[in-house]
């Protein structure tokens, strides 16, 4: 059977026992919803839950579906450690969807008058935002010069019952193709999807240059190529086994208040005068899941963070061949900060590393490059590496005035380091040790004691296994 929404969960129920919890009495999506999240989460509990009963709609709702490294990996169906070099491996050898004539995305279709976003469970999710927002829809365009398609995550806040409003940034592939149809007075169709198998999220955040098909890698992430059905009242195809597609177009030249949105960077996301998305049909499943994204928890972060760290790993290893491993951690909401680790051959490729590393995504702010023997993903040692390794005088440098996030809270403008806006200024930290100086060596038993080890010798519950 074709990898969907369902065959995750299935798989997610086997393998992570405790993983997946059900709640059978209904919630209100206006902050209880999760506020019962948070509420695990502080228990140091983020299981996927599927919440059964949503008070004002009949759809059951799923989330957390990637809010950890064992789902995360389990998407993929490999180990935490096998992540990052398994996507960069098949995000390079990409898998053409498929086209089918129907799904079972098509199984109930609403348009016209019969179009409803109320009918969707959608969440309220943080004290101040300005409504409901759809969180983890994929939406999918053509370019209208090329036709090529492209797939993107977007918050879209609901104004009306078939209005929504679309937040973008303006370098965005969406972005792009939009204004291309604006300039002509006409509006760009799109259709948003929610509820497929999380690879499509990972594949939708690959950091591919206009004009890569997005589709593609999906299909190489699950191994299968992903099928496509006609869209209802666009001319466009949507994965016919997504659990709810929303078709519609972006008008030209209006804009609507939307936010403020409790965003990944767990502040808000200012209000903004967004494009708006006119609803033509909306399609589901018979029964179908509403998948829905906590924005100021893990898995938001965790949704693009693998798609990341393969760019970032492929562009620093085009200027710097000795690069081992990166890693975007939760602490730099897996977008700002990126730890590379290098096996070092001479003085001062760390910071041709660290250029390459700034350059290869818009978002990156802070970068710190260590040698082979730091582990990237394990923070004490990056921080330890940069206490002891480094000179804040010689080994720091800053990049002002660059392109970052308009939603990084500390961002200025070009007019103004106090007046807000998506400017940062980038910054890195080498902390390699030099090796044309001397340097101290670290210290530790001998390895081949270590090695000899086994710790069930001398603690009996502790015995290794082989």
């Amino acid at each position: 059977m074709p990898k969907d929404l369902r065959t995750f969960l299935e798989l997610a129920e086997m393998e992570l026992p405790g993983g997946v919890r059900r709640v059978r009495r209904e919630v209100d999506p206006e902050y209880e919803l999760c506020a019962i999240l948070r509420k695990l989460q502080l228990r140091g509990e983020v299981p996927i839950v599927i919440f059964e009963k949503v008070k004002g709609s009949d759809m059951p709702l799923v989330v957390n579906a990637i809010a950890d490294e064992p789902k995360l990996a389990l998407t993929l169906e490999v180990t935490e450690r096998e992540l990052l070099k398994t996507f960069v491996k098949r995000e390079a050898n990409p898998i053409p969807p498929k086209e089918v004539k129907d799904g079972p995305v098509m199984e109930q279709v609403f348009t016209g008058k019969d179009v409803d976003l109320y009918r969707l469970p959608m969440t309220t999710q943080c004290e101040k935002d300005s409504g409901a927002f759809l969180t983890v829809g994929v939406t999918i365009c053509r370019d209208p010069d090329t036709g090529a398609y492209n797939s993107g995550i977007y918050r879209q806040m609901r104004h009306e019952r078939n209005v929504l409003g679309m937040s973008f940034e303006p370098q965005s592939h969406l972005g792009y193709c939009y204004r291309k149809m604006e300039k002509q007075g006409k509006g760009l169709p799109i259709v948003t999807y929610l509820g497929h198998h999380p690879a499509t999220l990972l594949g939708s955040q690959s950091r591919l240059p206009l004009g890569g098909n997005e589709m593609s890698v999906m299909g190489g992430l699950m191994e299968e190529p992903l099928e496509l059905a006609p869209c209802q009242s666009q001319d466009l195809m949507v994965p016919a086994r997504a659990e709810i597609a929303i078709e519609g177009f972006i008008r030209p030249n209006e804009r609507r208040w939307e936010g403020p949105f409790g965003e990944y960077t767990w502040y808000y996301g200012y209000a903004r005068n967004s494009p708006v998305f006119e609803v033509t049909a909306i399609t589901h499943r018979k029964n179908p899941y509403y998948q829905d994204l906590f924005s100021v928890f893990p898995e938001h972060l965790l949704a693009g963070r693998v798609g990341r760290e393969a760019v970032l790993f492929e562009k620093v290893r085009a200027s710097c061949p000795s690069v081992r491993d990166v890693s975007m951690p939760m602490s730099g909401t897996c977008r700002q900060t990126a730890y590379v680790q290098i096996d070092k051959q001479f003085d001062g490729e760390a910071k041709m590393a660290a250029l390459a590393a700034m350059a290869s995504d818009a978002f990156i702010k802070w970068v710190v490059v260590v040698d082979k023997d730091v582990d990237v993903h394990n923070e004490s040692q990056v921080l330890w590496a940069i206490s002891t390794r480094t000179q804040p005088d010689q080994d720091t440098f800053f990049v002002p005035n660059s392109v970052g996030s308009r939603l990084d809270p500390s961002g200025y403008s070009v007019w103004s380091r106090h007046e807000r806006n998506g400017m940062n200024t980038k910054w890195a930290i080498d902390a390699t040790m030099p090796i044309e100086a001397p340097f101290e060596e670290v210290a530790d038993v001998p390895q081949d004691v270590l090695d000899r080890i086994d710790l069930g010798d001398y603690f009996e519950d502790l015995k290794e296994t082989h």
